[in-house]
Parts: C-alpha cells; structure tokens; sequence
C-alpha cells in the first residue's frame, strides 16, 4: 500500500499524507453521518480555551471562535464503527507500527464557516499519554482543506524530540509554551488536503492549524491506532494534571484492528 519512500518520510518527518485513501462515496457518507451525529448530539463552543488564545487571536476574536468536537461516535453510529476497520487505512497502519495495531479512539473536527477555532502549537501525546511513540494518528479530511479554511500545519521531524513539556492545568486545553513553540518562532509546513485524503502523523508531531476564515465548514475526524506493546501513562501523585513518565499503567483492553495480541502472562479478559 504504502511505499518505502513513504513509509521511510513519516518516520523521518512525522507524518505523510495519501491522497484519496478514502473513496468519493465512503467520504461523501462519512460526511453524512457526521453532520446527522452532531446536529443530534453535538454542542457548539468556542473551541479549546486556555491563555493561548491571547498569543494566537486578536482580542476581538478570542471569544468569538466556533468549534464542534464530538468523541466515540461510534456510540451514536453503526457506520463510524465500521470504519475504524477500514482496509486501506490499516494497511497502512501495519506499515508504519511495529507488530499488531490496537485502536485507541475517534473524534470528530468541525470548524464552521468564517471563525472556526484555531489550535495552537502541541502534541497529542499530553491528551493520551503511552510509553512509546508507536502511536499514529490518522486525519481524514470529509471537505476540501485549503490553508485558509484553517489547514493542518506541522513541525517536521519534530517527534524525534520525544514527548515535551505542555501548559496544563484545570483552566487550560493542553499545549506548548507560547514564548518558546508559536509559528512566530519555529517553522512549520502547511498539509492543504481534499476531501478523502489522510493524514498520518505520530502523536508527539508538533502540529497546529489556524481559523477556518472561509464560508464553507471544514470537517475532519481524527483516528488513533498505537502498537499492542504500549501502556498508558498515568498522572502524578502529587499533581493531577502532571503527566509522570514512570507511572505507567495496564495495557488497555481496546479492538485489535491488525495482527494477534501475545499473552504477556496477563489474566485473560473477564
């Protein structure tokens, strides 16, 4: 599916997108479904809050951005569990984890018309930390993404860094220091897509995007496989929201999507 040269950029950039992984009709019916999911159960907000916005918007915009993020639709919709097994996305996937795949979860992107929210710079290891970096996140554009509608942008090779240190806190939406990791300071690369292509990048790619400015939605929907191998990682004792790197927990019991999960000499599955 994937070639070396492909396979050969996501691990020495962090990410690689395919075009058109997924068909006109499978993305014309995701899309659907996306719409029928949050129009049911979806809740309009301003996006992720924290005092980012105050480096990223100006001040008349900071509270005026618009974002629709639902997690699990799977629970409302036949049709995005299915997907989660879509064949030419775990062929893929195969390539680029080492040994069976396990998949962790989904959630859907909205960014609608004219001040759809921004994100800033961050990695999505801090909202899922693992002890290893085999963990791939997959972005599957349902519209066209051009850079104004408020594209993907990332940091390339910027995973090899390894999971840094992100802002956290009750009040505040995970995310890098502004005074050190903001597009005003470190470079990033822009990733326009059209409607069915993916992304694939490792969750500790450097990654933002900028307001959607155009009068067309830009939805997206983010999936996250990782290798069976990896443990989820805990918080710190004395700190709730600090990530602690030796703390790490029980393999999680989530679908195997490729491959077999060996018996580590772990109780079976009640």
């Amino acid at each position: 599916m994937l070639s070396k040269e492909q396979i050969a950029q996501y691990h020495e950039q962090g990410y690689l997108k395919v075009e058109e992984l997924f068909s006109p009709s499978e993305s014309e019916e995701l899309a659907a479904e996306m719409v029928r999911v949050i129009e049911g159960w979806g809740q309009e907000t301003i996006g992720w809050v924290g005092p980012w916005r105050d480096r990223y918007l100006g001040e008349e915009e900071r509270l005026n951005t618009k974002a629709v993020f639902m997690h699990n639709p799977q629970h409302y919709s036949a049709t995005w569990g299915q997907v989660i097994f879509h064949e030419k996305m775990i062929r893929c996937l195969r390539q680029l984890i080492d040994g069976p795949v396990q998949y962790h979860h989904t959630v859907l992107h909205a960014k609608p018309p004219e001040l759809g929210t921004p994100f800033p710079m961050h990695q999505d290891f801090p909202f899922y930390p693992h002890d290893g970096p085999d963990f791939v996140d997959c972005l599957l554009h349902l519209d066209d993404t051009p850079l104004e509608s408020g594209a993907l942008m990332v940091v390339p090779g910027s995973h090899k860094m390894g999971p840094l240190e992100h802002v956290l806190g009750p009040e505040t939406a995970p995310h890098l220091p502004p005074e050190k990791f903001h597009p005003d300071r470190v470079e990033s690369v822009a990733v326009p897509a059209q409607r069915g292509d993916m992304v694939f990048f490792s969750y500790q790619t450097i990654h933002w995007s900028d307001c959607n400015r155009t009068d067309a939605w830009r939805k997206s929907v983010r999936f996250g496989y990782h290798s069976t191998a990896m443990r989820p990682l805990g918080r710190a004792e004395d700190d709730p929201h600090r990530i602690d790197l030796n703390n790490v927990l029980e393999r999680n019991s989530n679908i195997i999507v490729a491959g077999f999960r060996e018996n580590d000499a772990e109780p079976a599955l009640s």
